[in-house]
This record gives C-alpha cells, sequence and structure tokens, in this order.
C-alpha cells in the first residue's frame, strides 16, 4: 500500500521548502534503524556527491512510496533527534498532515452518511448457474472460460471434490474478462459509491461558489443516484447534527480498515462500475436445483452443458463411466423443469443478442455444448448442434420460450491444449462472453429501474467480511435481531425502518439467506456458498474415510434404505467444519425444506438417524412383492401440457412428507420409488414416479391357511383405504408445486389411471365417489376398473365377489 493522497498532497504542496531546512543526513541513522528506508537507500542517502536539495527529492520520493504510519515515524523520529531545531518542522509536518487528512476522513465519513442514507443503485452482480448431467464437462468450460483456453483434468464436481477456483470464488468480470474476488468486490462497490457522493457534494459546491478549479474531473456513473427528492447540500444543510451524530458513531476502524482500503492512494484502480457474474456449478443432478431452490434467485442466467457427442437416448455416463438411469433426455428434461417450473418469474424483455433481435422470456437457458473434438470439424458440430435443438424443440415445447441455443461446442479434452486447440476454445469464449453480456445488459434485475437502496449493499459487505477480523459479531448463522443490532452500529436503518425488509431484500440478491419456515424462522445464513456446500455433502453419498466397520455399515445401510445415522452426518459436518452450534440448526432447516427427516426411535438408546431419499438413485431392481395382494396404480399429477414433468426434487420432498404421514415404517428405496411398509398393520404403501404424475398402491400379505388372521389383516387395509391416503398424496403433491415451483402455480392435482392398452393417463375423479368404473381413452379402448372400496384398479378387471364380500 502506497501513501495517502491527503499526505501526498501536504508534501507536494508545502513540505520541500521545510525539509530544506533539515539536516537529512544527520537522521538517515535513525530512519534505517527503526526500518523506514532500507540499507541500500540509506547508502544512496549519504553519498556526499548529493547536494541537499538532491537529497531531500530523492527522500520524498521514498517516503511517497511508504504507508501512512511511515509518515508520521518520520516526524517522530525527527522530533526525538539531537539535531537543532528539529522538532519544530517535525511538529510542522504532524499537523498538517493530520489537518489534511481529518478534513478527508471528515468528508468521507459525510458521504457515507449520505450514501447510506439518500443513494440507491442498480444490482450489477449477476448469477450464472452452470448445469448439466454429470460428466459433460462442466467444470473444464469453466477452465476454459477464465484460463485462456487451458484445461487440466478435475475430478467430479460434488461436495467431496469442490474446488474453490472453480466453483465457490469465480466472479468474472464482464467488461475487462477478468476474474476477481467476491468480498472486494462488494467493497469497491461500496467504496464507488461513496466516492460518487463525494463528487457531487464538490460539484454542488463548485456551482455555489462559482468555481471549478479545484474539482475532479471524473463525473458520478448513472448507477448510483441520490434520492430526486433532495440535492446533497440541501440534506447537509437541513440536518446538520443528526449527521455530525452519525460520523461520531460510524465505527472509525470499519470505515478505514474495509471500504476505504487503497481508496486513497489509488482512486482509478478502486472506483469500480463494472458487470460481475457469480459463475456457480451446482454439481451433476437437477435435484441439487430443486433442493436449494427456496434459497435461488428467479432471474439467473442458465447454462445448460451437453456432451453432443452423445445420443439423446443414450444414458448419462457418470465419472466412473459406468451408465447411470437416466438418458441424456430425460436429464435435460429434468433441468429444465427445475429451472423454470421453480422460477417466479414472468419478466420479458427485447434485445439484440448476438447481433439478432430477440424476445427474451425470463429464466433464460443457454444452450452450450462440449466435446467437439468427437466430432470433427466445425460444420459437423454444427450440424450435430442442430440435432440437439431440434430435438429439444420437439420434446419440450413447453419450454421452448426459454431456451436459447448459442451453437457453441467447446473441446474439453484436457489432454489436448496444443496452440490451435485453445486458441479455438479462446475464440468460444469470446462467443459465450459476448452472448453473455448481451443477455446480462438486459437481465431484469439490473434493469437501470430496478435499484436497491445503497445501504444493504453496504450490510451485504459486512456480513461477507466474515471470517475476517473486521467484525466479531459477524457469524455464518445469526439471528435477525443479531442482524438488526449490526445495522444499528453502522447506521444502516433507523428506528422506524423494518429491518426484515432490509433481509428480504438481501434474501433476493441471495446475499443471505433469511429463512421462513419453522422451526429456524427468522434466522440468516450470511455464507450461501457454504450452506450450498453443506446440503451438497448431506444428500451425496460417498464411501467413508474410516477404516472402522461400523462407519462402513453405516454407509452401506445409507445406500440401501436412504437413512442416516447422526454419526455419518457428523463427520460429514467435521469435513466441512462445521460448528457445534450450528449443527443443530443446519439439521432443522434441512428438515423444514423437507431435504431430511429424523427417524422415530424405537429405542431411546441408539442414535439419532435421518431419513435423506437423495442417497439413492441407481437401484432399479424390481420390489419383491411374493406373498402379497397388489392394487392396481392410481396416479396423482398433472396434464402434460401443464406440467410436462415433476422434478426428482419435488418427489423426494414428497417422499419425505409421506415418511412423516404414516408411521411406524419400515422403508425400502428403489429408482424414483419407495415403499413404506407399515409393520404392525402387515400391509406396504408404494409410491413412484412417471413422468409428471405420481404412482399410488398399496400391497397386503396374503395368508390363505388363516382366514381370521386374514380377515384382520383386509380390515386394516379397509380402515387404511377410508383414509384417502391418496388425498393426501395428491395435497402434498400440490402444496409442494405451489411452494417450489411457483411457474406451475396454474396446473390443477388431479387423479389419473394409466389405460392398459395403450398407457395413457387418463383423469378420474375421487377414486370414493363410485364414478371411476368405466374407463374412457384417446386411443378409443374402452375398459371397465374396479376397486376395494373404488380404488381403481389399471389392470382394467374387476376384483373377485368373493374378496369384495371380505372387505365389504
Amino acid at each position: 500500500m502506497v501513501m495517502s493522497k491527503c499526505l501526498t498532497y501536504v508534501i507536494d504542496k508545502g513540505d520541500q521548502q521545510i525539509l530544506s531546512d533539515v539536516p537529512l543526513v544527520d537522521i538517515v541513522h535513525d530512519l534505517q534503524s527503526i526500518g523506514l528506508i532500507s540499507d541500500d537507500e540509506a547508502n544512496k542517502l549519504k553519498d556526499v556527491r548529493l547536494s541537499n536539495n538532491e537529497r531531500i527529492l530523492q527522500f520524498i520520493k521514498i517516503l511517497k512510496s511508504r504507508r501512512d504510519d511511515n509518515y508520521f515515524q518520520f516526524c517522530c523520529t525527527l522530533k526525538d533527534s539531537q539535531v537543532t531545531n528539529n522538532q519544530n518542522p517535525a511538529r510542522k509536518f504532524e499537523i498538517k498532515a493530520n489537518t489534511s487528512r481529518n478534513g478527508r476522513e471528515k468528508e468521507y465519513k459525510e458521504a457515507y452518511v449520505e450514501a447510506r442514507r439518500y443513494v440507491s443503485c442498480r444490482n450489477e452482480i449477476i448469477r450464472i448457474i452452470i448445469t448439466g448431467p454429470q460428466n459433460v464437462g462442466k467444470s473444464c468450460l469453466i477452465q476454459a472460460f477464465i484460463q485462456q483456453g487451458f484445461i487440466h483434468a478435475v475430478e467430479a464436481t460434488t461436495a467431496e471434490v469442490i474446488t474453490k477456483e472453480l466453483v465457490k470464488l469465480v466472479t468474472y468480470n464482464m467488461d475487462d474478462k477478468s476474474v476477481d474476488d467476491f468480498k472486494a468486490v462488494l467493497a469497491r462497490k461500496v467504496i464507488t459509491a461513496i466516492g460518487d457522493v463525494k463528487l457531487l457534494k464538490r460539484e454542488e459546491e463548485s456551482h455555489s461558489d462559482s468555481s471549478s478549479n479545484n474539482i475532479e474531473s471524473s463525473t458520478p456513473s448513472p448507477s448510483t443516484q441520490l434520492d430526486s427528492t433532495a440535492s446533497t447540500s440541501n440534506l447537509v444543510e437541513t440536518s446538520p447534527q443528526t449527521t455530525q451524530a452519525d460520523e461520531d458513531m460510524i465505527p472509525l476502524d470499519f470505515l478505514k480498515n474495509y471500504f476505504r482500503g487503497s481508496s486513497e492512494s489509488d482512486r482509478a484502480s478502486v472506483i469500480d462500475h463494472s458487470h460481475y457474474d457469480k459463475l456457480w456449478d451446482v454439481a451433476c443432478h437437477s435435484i441439487y436445483h430443486i433442493t436449494h431452490q427456496p434459497f435461488l434467485s428467479h432471474n439467473y442466467i442458465y447454462l445448460l452443458v451437453l456432451d453432443m457427442s452423445q445420443d439423446m437416448n443414450n444414458h448419462v455416463v457418470n465419472q466412473e463411466g459406468e451408465n447411470t438411469e437416466m438418458t441424456y433426455l430425460e436429464a435435460v428434461q429434468e433441468w429444465l423443469a427445475s429451472i423454470i417450473g421453480s422460477s417466479k418469474s414472468i419478466a420479458k424483455t427485447k434485445a439484440k443478442i448476438n447481433g439478432v433481435s430477440e424476445d427474451i422470456v425470463w429464466p433464460i437457458v443457454i444452450l452450450v455444448g462440449t466435446h467437439a473434438d468427437k466430432l470433427g470439424d466445425e460444420k459437423a458440430c454444427q450440424e450435430r448442434f442442430k440435432i440437439f435443438e431440434n430435438t429439444i424443440l420437439q420434446e419440450f415445447p413447453f419450454y421452448s420460450d426459454h431456451i436459447y441455443g448459442s451453437r457453441i461446442i467447446f473441446n474439453c479434452n484436457h489432454k489436448d491444449n496444443s496452440e490451435e486447440t485453445r486458441s479455438q476454445r479462446q475464440k468460444n469464449c469470446t462467443k459465450l462472453h459476448n452472448i453473455l453480456w448481451d443477455f446480462v445488459d438486459h437481465q431484469p434485475s439490473i434493469d437501470p429501474l430496478s435499484k436497491i437502496s445503497h445501504k444493504w449493499y453496504i450490510m451485504a459487505a459486512i456480513l461477507q467480511a466474515f471470517p475476517t477480523k473486521l467484525n466479531q459479531s459477524v457469524s455464518r448463522i445469526m439471528t435477525a435481531e443479531e442482524i438488526k443490532l449490526l445495522a444499528e452500529e453502522y447506521k444502516l436503518c433507523d428506528g422506524t425502518e423494518d429491518v426484515h425488509q432490509m433481509l428480504r431484500c438481501l434474501h433476493d440478491l441471495r446475499e443471505i439467506v433469511y429463512c421462513q419456515n419453522e422451526p429456524v424462522q427468522g434466522e440468516v445464513v450470511t455464507q450461501v456458498e457454504w450452506l450450498l456446500d453443506v446440503f451438497r455433502s448431506i444428500i451425496q453419498l460417498h464411501k467413508p474415510d474410516s477404516k472402522m466397520l461400523t462407519r462402513k455399515k453405516e454407509y452401506i445401510e445409507a445406500g440401501k434404505i436412504g437413512i442416516m445415522s447422526q454419526n455419518y452426518i457428523n463427520s460429514k459436518f467435521d469435513k466441512l467444519k462445521v460448528e457445534e452450534k450450528e449443527r443443530k440448526f443446519l439439521l432443522d432447516l434441512m428438515e423444514s425444506y423437507g431435504i431430511i427427516c429424523k427417524v422415530r426411535k424405537e429405542d431411546d438408546d441408539s442414535t439419532d438417524q435421518y431419513f435423506v431419499p437423495y442417497l439413492l438413485r441407481s437401484n432399479s431392481q424390481e420390489l419383491d412383492c411374493k406373498g402379497f395382494k397388489e392394487s392396481g396404480w392410481l396416479y396423482v399429477g398433472f396434464k402434460p401440457s401443464q406440467m410436462p414433468n415433476i422434478p426428482d426434487g419435488i418427489l423426494f420432498c414428497l417422499l419425505v412428507s409421506c415418511y412423516k404421514e404414516w408411521k411406524k415404517l419400515k422403508i425400502e428405496l428403489r429408482y424414483k420409488c419407495e415403499k413404506y411398509r407399515l409393520k404392525e398393520d402387515c400391509y406396504d404403501i408404494v409410491v413412484k414416479k412417471e413422468s409428471s404424475y405420481i404412482g399410488i398402491q398399496y400391497r397386503y400379505r396374503m395368508v390363505p391357511n388363516k382366514p381370521q388372521i386374514q380377515k384382520t389383516i383386509e380390515a386394516k387395509v379397509k380402515k387404511f383405504i377410508n383414509e384417502k391416503p391418496y388425498e393426501f398424496l395428491r395435497n402434498k403433491l400440490a402444496s409442494l408445486i405451489k411452494e417450489r415451483m411457483p411457474g406451475c402455480t396454474k396446473s390443477d392435482c388431479s387423479y389419473f389411471i394409466k389405460c392398459p392398452s395403450c398407457n395413457r393417463f387418463n383423469p378420474v375423479s375421487d377414486p370414493l365417489d363410485g364414478s371411476s368404473n368405466v374407463i374412457f381413452c384417446d386411443c378409443s379402448d374402452t375398459s371397465e376398473s374396479g376397486s376395494i372400496h373404488k380404488w381403481v384398479m389399471s389392470s382394467g378387471k374387476l376384483i373377485s365377489d368373493k374378496l369384495e364380500s371380505l372387505l365389504d
């Protein structure tokens, strides 16, 4: 850090004359002993060939390259020296320096007061989410984007192997294509607004004095504006006492050490009106998005990355080279349903994107391809991209207004970093950068009319300073009351102002998470990326590092039945350095959003356990139904024209809700399916997902040689059916869709059954009202359906009279 402008101004304007009276050569040794000058610099100053003026000019140059405290060290050395008459100039140095610094400090504090009170600004920090199936090259694409086309081998992006440079801290400057630190960007944005207010004040003062000789030539950015009802001079004149009180109350260390930084020494390097993208790789599976949806904003820009060397009907290949259960087409559908359905945005804009006028419906999903090295030349790549575009348009017309085809396919072969390949990557990066810039420039949240109070930006910067020594009262998890006290400390909220409005604004900007669900209502998470890391770590299953057999057994059990022990979760917390006081909050938060569910213990001495349905996604083995009588499948869901697909994340939240509703359960997970066994009642409930429908089936044990026991079992089944479990399923699904997928709130959740001839889903009324005995399908087939108490049987055959009589 170099010397501040206020002190260099003092030196330039008057100190040379004073210094000319000081025998500098006599105190060089003292300056050297306190470390203010180096041995080499001391030797040069002692050079007898130098005149006193030359020596002074050389020393001034050295002094101006030092810090402010070095200047006052020089003054103290001069006062303490035994050289005659040194004390008087030393005192003059201090007086002038303090006067100048106090004036600058007063001006800065006044500007801070007015910036936090009256300034509004645009949100110039935009989130860009990198999405797509696993193992398609998302992390490699980010590398190419920020490393001039160079790519190195990386592991799969999971919570266990998160690379900070690629996931957490990629803040990309759209103006100069550089990578920056997010905390530094926030600080510069605050400094910029304060500096703009200073310029406005000086400009008004210059007009009032009819003199502009000392006014800086630069003008404030239109992104920072004062309240239109008052000028800066009027604001200062009408409330001088309040302003002075505010100045005295503002913590000086905060101003000096954080926001002020190097602003006085090199203002040009601090003033920042740039646009920034915060690049987030949300890992390989779409459930991560729907799980975190309550914490994500609605006007993000999404890059959907696809491996275009694969056929859309191929199964997605994981990092180990194994086929997963999901095809690329299904993965694209999951992502589109999660992104577009979960957005509250109704914004539409018109803009020129890459030179072409486009109608943009937000949120926007930009298609980007990878593995160009496997496709051939540029013509072959473009043909391949068209095939993907046409397939997506044909299969998912519901989402087409939100999708933009970039026609860019990256070479993501980390073994090929030749000059030619890097040059091609850089060209693609430039194309992608220009497309992103066009979208960012017309993104609703940075529209010039969409302004936020600048004091909330200041609050975001304070909270983002954790875990520095800026303020020990800032932590990762805080209460709304603690935030209020912090805001009052920095004069960021008035007594009459509702601090919750500020918290809601920061939550909408996704600088914090402001929890609204019980039992964590009113709690604030100040580190969003840290919270997402915790979520990813809990819902993604990885082999434990521990060699203890107990831990390995827990890992195997978690993979089989979706149950995690408290000990296993604690091992995840330990890796992420989660403090003890934070753990209960995190578990409560995840449970409040249906991510996990605490298992009811039969043994009070056993360790707490949690049901985590996200753990198992690959077991497609059929459920064993030997010895059970099965009902047909009844479905709840939506017409494809209203909702083409229910995302897996919604299914998993629904499974957690079912677990809470149906007590004393033993559960068994399958791919997009779960069986709940009511152990004491000898029957099962099975819930599964098929496209935009959730199916429910019950099965009960057959005991043919024990008619009395059989009758008891069937009586329990009858009682269960009369409680309408399918109605709970429908209502809960509708509630989740309303909460998690506001883009689909116009959809009506209904009952359906599947045609036995063509597998089409046909709507039916309440299964218990007796009106669903005949199914009319668009395939022109008519079938009869029967039920136990009118639970629709998809087989199309009536239950035998004997069984009906048993249950009636």
